[in-house]
């Protein structure tokens, strides 16, 4: 049992592993949302996720913690809000990001149905002795979870988030439980990169300019030698145009392509007088790609090709 306090009077009592609907229940007249039940207005809110803010009613606990459900509805919006502004890594029945040890999951509409599955996460680390022990024989760490422990239904929007425990990652897996979609990350360490190297540039490039461009496991690779410091310091512009339109967010489709640009401290590493870095391009058929750098006075160089196979 884990006792939820709030103030000097009121207490919560979470009962793990009870049947039936423990956890339906009341705190003084007002209702609590747990698993399946929507968040209501005056209400708390019961997660495992902790989440430090001023909506957060029991920053002691452990295990599980009670929200104040406006404040944390305020953050979650507002938290919906900044991460929907980028790009997601894909696009499938719902919107996946990755930043920095954070995985993002959001739908807008979405409704109770959109969260009765259970998700997957399957986190590869760089190397295998990384894992625990009884995770080695798979490959990777399995952080699988449902909704309501990681996330929030509030009016017709849903977002979830996973921390990653770990940052020697390799390649992230996600989806849904019995569904036909996941969506799958690869990050690049600068170690990573400077092993890959000579196994990147052994291959032919899917283009040449300032900087060569490789295409492999979903990686769009940039290839400089020599290369020297002054040579990545203007941003780098990536422009991905889908072979169907209606693969980009509505927010990208008056302009026809997705916007991936970057910088290169992010996606890259500097060594030996080369320099490589590796951006994961989405999980649609692609067109083409526009990539080159621009700085203040316009764009320094570019180049436009149109992917063999996207693999």
């Amino acid at each position: 049992v884990t006792i939820l306090s709030v103030g000097a009077h009121r207490q919560f009592i979470a009962w793990k592993g009870f049947p039936g609907h423990a956890m339906n229940y009341y705190l003084n007249t007002s209702p609590i949302r747990y698993e399946d039940l929507l968040a209501v207005g005056g209400g708390f809110v019961v997660m495992r996720e902790r989440v430090d803010m001023d909506a957060l009613l029991t920053p002691q606990n452990q295990y599980f913690f009670l929200y104040d459900r406006d404040g944390l509805e305020a953050w979650y919006g507002a938290a919906y809000r900044s991460v929907a502004s980028g790009e997601p890594a894909a696009r499938k029945e719902f919107d996946v990001y990755f930043d920095d040890q954070t995985v993002y999951y959001l739908k807008e509409p979405c409704v109770l149905a959109d969260i009765d599955a259970r998700f997957f996460l399957h986190v590869y680390p760089i190397g295998a002795n990384d894992l625990p022990d009884a995770r080695r024989q798979y490959g990777f760490d399995n952080f699988d979870f449902t909704f309501n422990t990681r996330g929030l239904l509030f009016g017709d929007k849903c977002l979830a988030r996973f921390v990653l425990p770990q940052s020697n990652v390799s390649k992230i897996v996600t989806g849904r439980l019995g569904e036909a979609w996941s969506a799958v990350h690869y990050i690049h360490s600068p170690l990573e990169l400077i092993s890959e190297y000579q196994s990147i540039v052994s291959t032919e490039p899917a283009a040449r300019s300032e900087f060569d461009l490789y295409l492999d496991g979903g990686n769009l690779y940039y290839v400089k030698d020599p290369c020297t410091a002054e040579d990545t310091q203007a941003r780098f512009f990536l422009h991905v145009v889908p072979e169907d339109a209606n693969d980009l967010p509505d927010t990208r489709r008056e302009h026809g392509f997705d916007n991936l640009d970057f910088d290169f401290g992010a996606r890259g590493v500097l060594f030996d007088g080369k320099c490589a870095a590796a951006v994961p391009l989405p999980q649609y058929g692609i067109a083409r790609i526009v990539t080159g750098q621009f700085d203040g006075g316009g764009r320094l160089w570019q180049v436009e090709f149109a992917p063999v196979a996207n693999e």
